[in-house]
């Protein structure tokens, strides 16, 4: 019997993991009171350092209106702060706070032990980040050059 559409589409079993691997998280999450959008915001924050807003959707994958709404209650939590931009008074840098970065740093520790507790059984991350990365980068290349030619032609 030929394996059903699902069980091959990559996309498909990319968000299946994604949620399998996310559900011990979440619960964690949860005990420290930070929603998912809160949690991504952050963690750019953490790896990225300060960021306007349009810049900080983008590298943390969500709608501007979402990251706008996680702002304003990481914002009343202490977690950030935002500023005036220097060029652009109308723009907002997002920076987090001390405490936002202790929270930031303890979600990391949890995260990274739950991802270690549950790669170990298929011998850890490496080869697999190693090819998604890869791929992720030749499928936005190529787009790119799609782009470039139906703006030429």
């Amino acid at each position: 019997m030929a394996p059903r559409f699902l069980e091959g589409y990559l996309p498909y079993l990319l968000r299946h993991a994604d949620q399998t691997l996310s559900e011990p998280f979440y619960a964690v999450l949860n005990r420290y009171g930070v929603a998912r959008s809160e949690w991504r915001v952050l963690a750019v924050l953490h790896d990225l350092g300060d960021l306007g807003v349009v810049d900080l959707a983008a590298a943390s994958l969500s709608p501007q209106p979402t990251v706008t709404h996680a702002l304003r209650r990481l914002e009343n939590r202490d977690l950030v702060t935002r500023r005036p931009g220097t060029h652009d008074k109308r723009q907002r840098i997002i920076s987090i706070t001390p405490s936002g970065a202790r929270l930031t740093a303890t979600l990391i520790d949890e995260a990274t032990a739950l991802q270690h507790e549950a790669l170990a059984e298929v011998g850890g991350l490496s080869a697999l980040s190693q090819q998604l990365r890869a791929l992720t980068e030749a499928v936005e290349a190529r787009a790119q050059t799609t782009q470039t030619t139906q703006r030429a032609g």
